[in-house]
């Protein structure tokens, strides 16, 4: 009998440790997952104004991208200025100032910020979409709030040749479509043969040959040199850092302003930029130079704005800043 329960005991205790070295060898080759919170959030826009009732979506970007919850709450330091919903969109409500906050739900503390100015503005407005301000100039020429191809006024936008309405990876000579000839040096201009096709134009302001006009409709088109003269003769410039960006604010006579982007501009396949220089494009060319145009010029290097006229080569790459009148 004895021998028996010992038996029984001895059976069970290698039951329980054969029972004991599964559990083990299973949990060996149990993978557990690894949690990966969120350790930035980038917002689309650190600081923007609207008009009451104006609305603007925020887009924000985390990292990582694979982060295990990647849930958001957005939140506004004020809802009788702003309100924001959970998608990150912003409506003002009443004159202002306030915050959006966009934070990560996954405990990491990580949140991003943007700061919401409300203001009735009587200087500029909406047209289909397209931003404008009246910088109270004689001719009433309203200006663009963002250069073709851009979406807020701190971008640069596209960079076109003159008279060409679409961008390209080599701006010279040789890939200009009114432009003939050889380049035998491989600089990228003509010197041999050359020869400018005559569009029998000295402006093309609202033709088929302006961007402004074929990208963003028949109000708008690109600024002769005599609405960058006005311009320059009637507005001050103050060259400043907007979002991070290099450029000049432009004030007009009533107080109106626009920002303008420090461009640079492209030859051939190089960029150009030091930091400070805009480069854009009028629409008016120079008589009797048929390779060169007019186009306004400036540079904000430590902080310093001035602008004034260049006779460029039309096969630059360049931006354009739009324009309509009243």
């Amino acid at each position: 009998m004895k021998v028996k329960n010992i038996l029984a005991i001895l059976l069970l205790m290698m039951t329980v440790c054969a029972m004991s070295s599964v559990v083990c060898s299973c949990g060996d080759d149990v993978e557990h997952p690894t949690t990966r919170l969120v350790t930035r959030i980038t917002l689309s826009e650190e600081t923007f104004i609207l008009q009451p009732d104006g609305k603007l979506k925020l887009i924000a970007t985390i990292e990582p991208s694979n982060a295990t919850n990647p849930a958001l709450a957005w939140t506004s330091s004020d809802a009788c200025v702003a309100t924001v919903d959970q998608t990150g969109e912003v409506t003002a409500q009443a004159i202002g100032t306030c915050t959006i906050t966009c934070q990560a739900k996954d405990g990491s503390g990580m949140k991003a910020e943007c700061q919401v100015v409300v203001r009735e503005d009587d200087f500029g407005g909406m047209i289909d979409g397209r931003g404008f301000v009246d910088l109270g100039l004689p001719s009433g020429t309203l200006w663009a709030t963002c250069n073709v191809g851009a979406n807020k006024p701190e971008d640069c936008g596209g960079y076109y040749a003159w008279g060409e309405t679409s961008e390209k990876s080599v701006y010279d000579d040789v890939s200009y479509i009114f432009l003939e000839g050889q380049d035998t040096d491989g600089d990228g201009r003509i010197d041999q043969n050359g020869s400018y096709i005559d569009i029998g134009l000295d402006d093309i302001a609202g033709t088929d040959y302006d961007v402004a006009h074929v990208l963003w409709g028949a109000i708008w088109c690109m600024p002769s040199r005599a609405q960058l003269d006005e311009l320059r003769e009637n507005c001050s410039i103050k060259g400043i850092q907007q979002n991070g960006v290099n450029g000049i604010l432009v004030t007009g006579p009533n107080g109106g302003q626009i920002f303008m982007p420090s461009t640079g501009y492209y030859w051939k396949e190089q960029f150009y930029d030091d930091g400070g220089y805009g480069g854009y494009w009028s629409s008016s060319r120079i008589r009797n130079q048929p390779p060169y145009v007019f186009s306004l010029v400036f540079n904000t290097k430590d902080g310093y704005g001035f602008w004034d006229w260049d006779s460029s080569r039309c096969s630059y790459g360049r931006c354009v800043r739009p324009v309509r009148v009243k």
